[in-house]
């Protein structure tokens, strides 16, 4: 597979959504920190939807908020950031939060994967969200606020 990336801020002024709802996931004990660097977890098993757009079978919604309200202003602007410094650790990311934007008519148009511990994010496409250093910290006070309970 072909790695492709993208700013954050390019990914979020190309969605065309009209609510979005937080989820939070894989927290059991099959993806703890043991089998965070084996090839035990494949592809789409790390992510928030499945090859047929499926929600994993562990996710929680979180909260959810439409496009025009403050909380996705907020979330835009944490996603605008500018990319100065480029985190790059050397594990493989555990997605357990994502944030899926969805269409007017309850479609999936985009589920962003979210890996705290890496600083990492992916689409459901597979293509890298590079964000800032400080996206992470932002990100993720945004979601505690929402009711995610986020591990480090």
């Amino acid at each position: 597979m072909t790695h492709t990336a993208i700013q954050s801020k390019d990914y979020i002024k190309n969605i065309d959504f009209e609510y979005v709802e937080t989820y939070s996931f894989q927290q059991q004990a099959y993806y703890s920190d043991a089998t965070r660097n084996t090839v035990a977890i494949s592809w789409y098993d790390n992510r928030i939807t499945d090859l047929n757009g499926n929600l994993d079978s562990s996710s929680e919604k979180i909260s959810s908020f439409r496009r025009n309200s403050q909380d996705m202003i907020k979330l835009n602007h944490i996603l605008e950031t500018e990319v100065a410094n480029l985190p790059s650790w050397m594990c493989l990311p555990i997605y357990r939060d994502a944030i899926i934007f969805y269409n007017n008519t309850g479609e999936i148009v985009s589920a962003l994967n979210v890996c705290f511990e890496c600083s990492y994010m992916e689409d459901d496409k597979g293509i890298n969200i590079n964000a800032d250093e400080s996206t992470y910290g932002l990100l993720k006070s945004f979601l505690i606020s929402k009711g995610h309970k986020i591990r480090t």
